[in-house]
Parts: C-alpha cells; sequence; structure tokens
C-alpha cells in the first residue's frame, strides 16, 4: 500500500501549528504573562506605597503574525521604565509651566512651611512650586521578572 501526500500538506501543516500558537498566545500566554507582571507591579506599589494603577491599566499587549511568525508584544508607557530600574533621587523642575503642582500627601511628612503655606487638599496640601526634590525609586524588576517567567514557562 502506498501513500501519497498533497503537495501542499507541509504548508497546511505548517498554518495548522501557526493558528494554533497564535490562538494559544490570544488566549494564554500574553494573558497569563501580563497578568504576571501586573501583580509583580502591585505588589511593588503596596510594599512602597505607590500608586501603579495608571502604569497597570495603560498596558498593551500584542500577538501579531507575520511571515511564519508568531510575536507577542506588551508594553507600558513610558514611565514604566523607571519603576522598572529604579531612579536616584533627583529634582523634577518644570518645563512649559511657571510651577509644578502637586498633592505633598501627609505620609511623606511636608515640612512646617508646606502646612502653613498651602491648603489642604485630599490627603495633604496642594503646592505650588517651580522645583522639588524626589526621592529615588526603588526598581521592581516587573519587566524582567516577566521576561523570566515566560522562560520558564516554555523551559517546562
Amino acid at each position: 500500500m502506498t501513500f501519497e501526500l498533497e503537495n501542499s500538506f507541509e504548508a497546511d501543516l505548517r498554518e495548522a501549528l501557526l493558528d494554533d500558537v497564535e490562538q494559544r498566545a490570544r488566549e494564554k500566554i500574553a494573558p497569563e504573562v501580563q497578568e504576571y507582571a501586573h501583580d509583580v507591579l502591585e505588589q511593588y506599589g503596596q510594599r512602597h506605597e505607590y500608586n501603579v494603577s495608571t502604569l497597570i491599566e495603560a498596558g498593551q499587549t500584542r500577538v501579531e503574525r507575520r511571515e511564519g511568525r508568531v510575536f507577542v508584544r506588551w508594553g507600558w508607557p513610558e514611565p514604566a521604565i523607571y519603576f522598572e530600574r529604579g531612579t536616584a533621587d533627583h529634582v523634577v523642575q518644570t518645563r512649559n509651566a511657571d510651577v509644578l503642582s502637586f498633592v505633598w500627601e501627609e505620609r511623606h511628612d511636608p515640612p512646617q512651611w508646606v502646612r502653613e503655606e498651602f491648603d489642604r487638599e485630599g490627603d495633604g496640601w496642594r503646592v505650588f512650586l517651580p522645583e522639588t526634590n524626589v526621592d529615588g525609586l526603588p526598581e521592581s524588576r516587573f519587566i524582567r521578572d516577566s521576561l523570566n517567567y515566560v522562560r520558564r514557562q516554555f523551559e517546562s
């Protein structure tokens, strides 16, 4: 008995495999890795009393298929890299404005002159300053840890 395969057998098999990989990437891999990254970021936020919800909400995942490959891309807005790598203590100065405006929260122990000179708002005082000294951010490693998570998933 002899079997004869169609000429398109390999191409059809390749496409079926790519269909499966793409579906798995969309339904399982991409959401699972993004959830892992956001869990790491949330834990970091809780540990350091940072509100990271805007970074989490802005996170995007894309699954693309082109040229016989499936790509999964995760992305966050530019400030995410500062949380990833951390920052040194630094001065924030105005750009295109005369003053910075922010609420100096009570938990960050504003000096007495801030409490006397500015109005109370929410959990602190609404300040207007031309510049301010900012404590650096400790690194979160949420992106690197998520990439390592992906590697471990594919190795197992």
